[in-house]
């Protein structure tokens, strides 16, 4: 579901249908314990899933690599992507490298050895935030969800518990989306645009708690 979106396959009401489909029809218990996955050890590394669709031999697999163009234009949808998967109900679980900044076609080429000393340094800081967030703060851990937008390239949706609710934006668009500030937690390509308002401009995500 999240890379469907991230590639503009669904505007984000399937997004919706599949992640409430599982938090309805199973105990709370078994969704919070779900393996959120991008990539795993047989299908293709999630920077080149979320750019490159490329069918060709197995030769031509192992020496293609995505361009500078494809490589930032999967920066950008990785950063969200990876978002979305730490603030869902569920365990988001990372395929090693991922982290670092590795991309490759389904096995074997999804398998090459962790490029020690040549990871991607922003993407580390963006885990080691998430991985924050989620220690943090229960609601993303145990909470309920609850969408208040899915379409239009836009998703946003609450984390609830005990009490305190989080707000997760995410504007796949290119125009900016004005939302209600809270307090700001996290966030990507957003401003202040007035005391109780921020302009989450396109390719921005943030996640705010209500006060």
């Amino acid at each position: 579901a999240i890379i469907n979106f991230m590639r503009g396959f669904d505007s984000g009401a399937k997004f919706k249908e599949t992640v409430m489909s599982i938090a309805e029809n199973y105990p709370q218990q078994v969704v919070a314990c779900n393996m959120n996955l991008l990539s795993t050890h047989d299908t293709p590394r999630i920077l080149t899933a979320l750019v490159d669709d490329f069918d060709g031999s197995r030769e031509e697999k192992a020496k293609r690599r995505l361009s500078r163009n494809q490589q930032e234009v999967a920066h950008d949808r990785f950063l969200m992507a990876t978002f979305l998967q730490y603030m869902l109900p569920g365990c988001p679980s990372i395929y090693y490298g991922d982290e670092a900044g590795m991309e490759g076609y389904g096995d074997p080429f999804c398998r090459r050895p962790f490029p020690w000393g040549r990871e991607e340094w922003e993407l580390q800081v963006h885990y080691r935030r998430l991985a924050q967030l989620r220690q943090k703060y229960e609601a993303l851990r145990f909470g309920d969800i609850r969408f208040f937008q899915a379409g239009d390239k836009h998703i946003g949706f609450t984390r609830s518990y005990n009490g305190r609710t989080f707000r997760i934006y995410c504007n796949r668009s290119g125009d900016p989306w004005d939302i209600p500030a809270g307090k700001l937690l996290y966030g990507n390509n957003l401003r202040t645009v007035a005391p109780s308002w921020l302009s989450l401009g396109g390719k921005g995500f943030c996640i705010t708690e209500d006060l």
